[in-house]
């Protein structure tokens, strides 16, 4: 495990270099969250009520509980995200320079499992004090039950390792066709509503929520963040941590699958 250690390392000293894009994705989520908060304002006050209805609690969610539970979807959704590194591996795939990787002791997926978590670290610091300031402004409202900051954190690892897997395998159709990064761009956008990243995924038609209750969707943001706001008792979400951790090997297995199966038609030409 060394050498992935040493990558992580890597690319943590390499994220420290361009400190702006920690800044920028910090005006992102401000931005976004500014948004919301008029345009959820408008709503309370045009229907001039306390709270709305949610699916699975006695009490709906008053205004303030939901800009919480948006602004924590925010960042769970920001931190979740592989931009950077799909284009990457896309990009190897079709040049041929995976090759490289071929012919050294070194897991592909691992690999940019590291890549990934070492890109994305000092989003984790700078968000990290982001959570530390509401909790200060408003106490009380996060991590207020036993053990919902544990959870929290395991939920959140076990939603970035989801979205990796559900990356590498949309990567690994770049072994079968020529361009794919539009597929990944249409994921990251439909991510964006259906995850729960900006309308919490409990306000949805039933019908649609008995659909993606048979995906991994609820766990990418929808349960870190109810576990952080107290929405999900601790008998709840103890057992859909479960169900998140057997999508893990799930998509684990089926991500080696996709690759293995896409080295065997890899051939190297490049462009």
């Amino acid at each position: 495990m060394s050498k992935y250690f040493s990558i992580l390392r890597i690319n943590w000293i390499h994220a420290l270099e361009y400190r702006a894009n920690a800044l920028i994705g910090l005006f992102a989520i401000l931005s976004g969250l500014f948004i919301e908060y008029q345009i959820w304002s408008l709503i309370f006050s045009s229907k001039s009520q306390d709270s709305i209805a949610i699916k699975g609690a006695a009490n709906g969610f008053t205004f303030e509980q939901l800009i919480i539970f948006i602004f924590l979807s925010i960042i769970v959704g920001q931190l979740k995200s592989s931009w950077i590194t799909s284009s990457q591996m896309i990009m190897e795939i079709r040049q041929g320079l995976i090759s490289k990787y071929l012919i050294r002791p070194i897991s592909y997926f691992w690999y940019y499992l590291m890549m990934f978590i070492g890109i994305n670290s000092l989003y984790y610091i700078v968000y990290s004090f982001l959570i530390l300031l509401f909790i200060f402004l408003f106490p009380h409202m996060i991590f207020n039950l036993p053990l919902s900051f544990l959870g929290f954190m395991v939920s959140l690892l076990i939603s970035i390792y989801l979205s990796y897997c559900i990356y590498f395998i949309m990567v690994c159709f770049a072994f079968w066709f020529g361009e794919v990064r539009s597929i990944v761009v249409a994921y990251n956008l439909g991510m964006i509503m259906i995850s729960g990243q900006y309308i919490p995924i409990r306000l949805f038609p039933e019908n649609f929520l008995s659909v993606i209750s048979w995906t991994p969707v609820p766990y990418l943001v929808d349960l870190p963040v109810s576990i952080a706001t107290g929405l999900s008792p601790f008998e709840v979400w103890k057992t859909d941590i479960l169900y998140a951790l057997a999508w893990c090997v799930v998509l684990t297995i089926i991500s080696l699958i996709f690759y293995k199966s896409g080295i065997k038609k890899y051939e190297a030409f490049g462009q």
